[in-house]
């Protein structure tokens, strides 16, 4: 099987699209002949049009074409009419930002635009979280719909001993309680980190002895040590799909407070050290300093085993498969 992806993640941007590659490395491991197309800037109406003459040009020497995200690369990917195509809605291509009217308020409404626009091109339609696809589907109620969350990696990703972990960073003996703030932009207002920077100046105040530990633009290859040495993840965000950081801290057994966004609520309903709190301030400090105060979980991770690298290769080769089996036989039928 020849695939082809097409994705927008900047190649010069740390760490963009990591768990795309991550994943992409897992499908070819199954032998499938996977090809990585980044299709550049999109922020003009030529670069658009020069993109989807590029993909239609392309798709041919392929078996199915699977756009790795709404917006414009749903929409430049939408021209690809020859073979079956598969789009994965992430959250920042549907959700829109509801606050200041600035670059990301018209940005989101934009990009939830191009991907409305395009959704009945595709033949199969994923989406990272269960709250996303039940959105989708009451706008686009005949689209073939399932959910794919992007895999986390749990051989990278797991329960360490938190003083060894700190140690191997450079703090042996600190026993603050470390809370850790994930986003490759701070200045990014959807996550909302001024919220995050009161909340935990609040709950520093009320209970203390806490250091904020901000992973930003920290290399890959350092996560999962840092993700593992820390007590709580904090996510303030006015929307996500569903956060990689949150998974990947709950691979470690840290458990999160978090505005109410993904699937987030789901898990938290079920796990009393998960907190999921409106975007105030002082209920989210309350939630931390209750979360911290209380033993450490331990059976966290059981909530993204299913997210493995393995168990969503083998769910996506699948829905593949069924896609060039339900194209054939459609064509079966014309002929």
């Amino acid at each position: 099987m020849r695939v082809l992806w097409t994705h927008n993640f900047d190649p010069s941007v740390p760490n963009s699209g990591v768990f795309m590659h991550k994943a992409a490395e897992a499908i070819r491991a199954r032998g499938v002949d996977l090809q990585l197309e980044y299709l550049g800037n999109l922020r003009s109406v030529r670069q658009l049009l020069r993109a989807r003459k590029h993909v239609r040009r392309l798709a041919p020497g392929f078996d199915l074409v699977h756009a790795q995200f709404g917006s414009a690369c749903a929409l430049v990917t939408s021209a690809a009419d020859s073979v079956p195509k598969v789009v994965t809605i992430r959250g920042s291509d549907w959700n829109v930002h509801r606050a200041s009217r600035g670059f990301f308020y018209f940005h989101t409404r934009l990009a939830s635009a191009f991907t409305r626009l395009s959704i009945n091109s595709y033949d199969v339609v994923l989406t990272v979280s269960r709250r996303v696809a039940a959105e989708l589907q009451r706008f686009a109620p005949r689209a073939h719909v399932d959910v794919s969350p992007s895999p986390v990696d749990l051989s990278r990703f797991v329960p360490r001993d938190k003083r060894e972990a700190r140690a191997l960073l450079g703090y042996p003996g600190c026993e603050e309680k470390w809370v850790l703030f994930n986003s490759l932009r701070l200045h990014n207002p959807i996550k909302r980190f001024a919220l995050a920077q009161q909340a935990f100046d609040l709950a520093q105040a009320r209970c203390g002895n806490l250091r904020l530990r901000i992973a930003s633009d920290l290399p890959h290859e350092q996560m999962p040590l840092f993700v593992a040495a820390c007590d709580l993840i904090l996510c303030t965000s006015d929307n996500e799909g569903w956060p990689n950081s949150i998974k990947e801290a709950l691979a470690c057994n840290v458990p999160f407070v978090a505005t109410d966004v993904s699937d987030l609520r789901d898990i938290a309903s079920v796990e009393p050290s998960c907190r999921v709190c409106p975007p105030d301030a002082e209920v989210i400090a309350a939630n931390i300093c209750d979360v911290l105060s209380a033993p450490a979980p331990q059976r966290l991770r059981r909530h993204v085993e299913a997210m493995s690298g393995d168990a969503i290769s083998d769910q996506l080769i699948a829905i593949y498969e069924a896609a060039l089996e339900r194209t054939r036989a459609v064509r079966g039928r014309v002929s």
